[in-house]
């Protein structure tokens, strides 16, 4: 992850250069007729330019100070892969984001926030146990996503229910419980009451998956839709700054009587 973020800060060193480059058009006889490039993989192999080394220095060092800051400890590994149908690692990513969630639905709109859906596939790392940096958040969650809450319908809802049902696999999941039982309809609570089928519901998850991501087509055409500023990995760096260890746990969530 941090080879990647020197990458970064590398392109981004080489496009200020570029851009800083003189090429005058009010200069007769000078003009930029094209320009060459060529992909050059980046590699051990590949020898150091020390003109380079001490162009990226100051950036690098920077980078390391702000990626290497602890914001909580963990007590113990973290993953995805816990069991079938959820993980302490998705029960707590999904508690976090739903309290930043409902946060911003009652300052948008006034109301609360029901429940919360994100992917089993958007979890890229486990965390490790130990103290918690900001490179295991990017670790965690490398990807760009933002927060959006989506208004849906009762055959949304049900869609959704449909689906986590039909994949039977441990999609972080908040403020929602399921309960499967072989040959029946799965029971399901919104919050402490019963889900009801005629009822519309304010769901939290990421634009990604609002695009219809991961198959996710209920997603795409919501009755309301707020699209927030804030990123799934800046939510989780919030929270647990003020955090000092780490409490989560499998509590049933979404659970299959036929496996106990």
């Amino acid at each position: 992850m941090r080879a990647k973020l020197y990458k970064i800060s590398v392109l981004v060193i080489i496009c200020f250069v570029l851009h800083k480059i003189p090429i005058s058009c009010k200069e007769k006889n000078k003009s930029l007729d094209f320009i060459r490039g060529a992909q050059i993989e980046l590699s051990k192999d590949l020898p150091e330019d020390d003109d380079v080394i001490k162009l990226i220095e100051p950036y690098k060092t920077d980078l390391d100070a702000k990626i290497d800051e602890v914001l909580c400890y963990n007590p113990r590994v973290l993953d995805k892969r816990e069991s079938e149908l959820e993980s302490s690692l998705g029960n707590l990513l999904a508690d976090v984001c739903f309290e930043a969630g409902d946060s911003i639905l009652r300052s948008v709109k006034g109301t609360p926030l029901d429940f919360a859906v994100f992917n089993y596939g958007g979890m890229r790392a486990p965390i490790q146990k130990g103290n918690v940096t900001i490179e295991d958040i990017y670790q965690l969650m490398p990807f760009e996503n933002r927060l959006v809450i989506v208004e849906l319908n009762p055959d949304q809802v049900k869609a959704l229910i449909d689906y986590l049902t039909r994949q039977h696999q441990a999609h972080p999941i908040s403020g929602i419980r399921i309960a499967l039982d072989k040959g029946r309809a799965p029971k399901v609570w919104v919050g402490e009451k019963r889900w009801d089928p005629s009822k519309s519901y304010h769901v939290l998850t990421i634009d990604y998956l609002q695009h219809g991501g991961g198959n996710m087509t209920f997603l795409t055409q919501p009755e309301y839709l707020y699209v927030s500023d804030v990123k799934v990995r800046d939510a989780l760096i919030r929270s647990f700054r003020v955090q000092d260890t780490l409490k989560t746990g499998l509590d049933g969530r979404f659970n299959d009587s036929n496996q106990e």
